[in-house]
């Protein structure tokens, strides 16, 4: 299954991902769709997790484009950054 999470990382689709299965673990179609379930979740539950830090990390980096910005008179970097902090903070 941590193969299928490594192929889906990379962007793998259902069909290459059931026939590396069936190629290189001899098993069939219904077992495959399995794993690739269980991989799928894998993923999702990464994301899940981890979307608090990359949240708080793009909140603070988006501040730091801000500051940077208006101290370097680049205001369309403080705008384009301001958009993006109320994107991501749903302001």
């Amino acid at each position: 299954m941590l193969q299928f999470v490594q192929m889906l990382s990379k962007g793998a689709v259902n069909s290459e991902l059931i026939r590396y299965a069936a190629d290189e673990w001899d098993i069939g179609k219904r077992q495959a769709e399995d794993y690739l379930a269980e991989a799928r979740q894998v993923v999702i539950d990464d994301v899940n997790h981890d979307r608090k830090i990359v949240v708080a990390e793009m909140v603070h980096m988006m501040k730091a484009v801000m500051k940077e910005g208006f101290r370097t008179g680049q205001l369309n970097s403080v705008i384009g950054a301001a958009n993006t902090l109320s994107r991501v903070a749903k302001l």
